[in-house]
């Protein structure tokens, strides 16, 4: 779909959810392409023909070493080739050309304002009124569960910040799951995963690591940073905490807005980026 507007074969505009102005982590990631989803839905149901697609701030080569989200993402069945990175898509091109806009996670929407943990709170939050319906989708389910206790530790106490909000988002998510499913996920997410079929999907998807020797065995920044974490502090864990928050830690303040490199639309066609469509990602079965 992206393609065919740069090239002028379909006349549409078309919204960019942006995950974050920097790097991107895994709940910014999450938070981008189910808000992408839950926005696609809503323009259907009101007959629109606007084309909603989220676009990961990084280059496809660096989820090599985001391989928590890549594993998420593997794990749900969710159709990598479908997602678009920051150097895929021309969106100054289609800015100055008037035939998009773009929302950044985090700073034009789903803002935290240091009042929650985690992105993917405030999205539950929104929507688990107005749009319930479409939070039963299983994946989209799994994928906003996963965002919240990676950011909160799996709502462990001596986490950085959580408050009863992200509490009780996955509360809301765990409906219909069994008890265990949120250790379980937390668990597996935390593993450094080297099963020959992820691996070889993180090649296919992904690009071929730049140390052969070394891959299947590095972590990702964020997963380092998680892994330490855990170790280093009691598993004071809470379920649904009815205390007061705790204090909020401020807000940093919003890195600059990262270099986009565009690529043809061609390029991006010959990926099989030209038939898009968010709603084929959620209702395959886990690996």
């Amino acid at each position: 779909m992206i393609a065919k507007i740069s090239r002028g074969e379909l006349s549409a505009k078309a919204q960019i959810i942006l995950s974050g102005s920097s790097n991107s982590t895994t709940s910014s990631m999450v938070a981008a392409i189910c808000y992408a989803w839950l926005l696609e839905n809503r323009e259907k149901e009101q007959g629109g023909s606007g084309v909603v697609a989220p676009v990961v701030s990084m280059k496809r080569g660096r989820m090599l070493k985001q391989k928590q989200a890549a594993w998420l993402f593997f794990h749900l069945g969710i159709d990598a080739s479908a997602l678009l990175f920051s150097d895929e898509v021309d969106l100054e091109g289609l800015m100055l050309a008037r035939q998009l806009s773009i929302l950044v996670i985090g700073q034009d929407v789903l803002k935290t304002n240091s009042e929650v943990g985690s992105l993917c709170t405030v999205l539950t939050d929104n929507y688990c009124e107005e749009a319930y319906d479409l939070l039963e989708t299983p994946n989209l389910k799994k994928l906003l569960l996963a965002g919240i206790l990676l950011d909160t530790q799996n709502l462990n106490s001596a986490a950085k910040f959580f408050t009863n909000k992200d509490a009780e988002a996955v509360q809301l998510l765990l409906v219909g799951s069994a008890p265990s499913q949120r250790h379980e996920l937390f668990e597996q997410l935390m593993q450094d995963h080297r099963e020959s079929t992820f691996l070889e999907a993180l090649r296919q998807n992904y690009g071929k690591p730049f140390n052969e020797d070394n891959y299947g065995s590095g972590e990702s920044r964020e997963q380092r940073t998680s892994t330490t974490k855990s170790a280093s502090i009691s598993p004071q864990e809470v379920n649904i905490p009815t205390t007061a928050k705790q204090k909020p830690t401020p807000a940093p303040a919003p890195a600059p807005a990262p270099t986009l490199a565009p690529v043809k639309a061609q390029e991006i066609a010959s990926r099989g980026k030209n038939k898009f469509f968010l709603a084929k990602w959620f209702g395959f079965g886990s690996k």
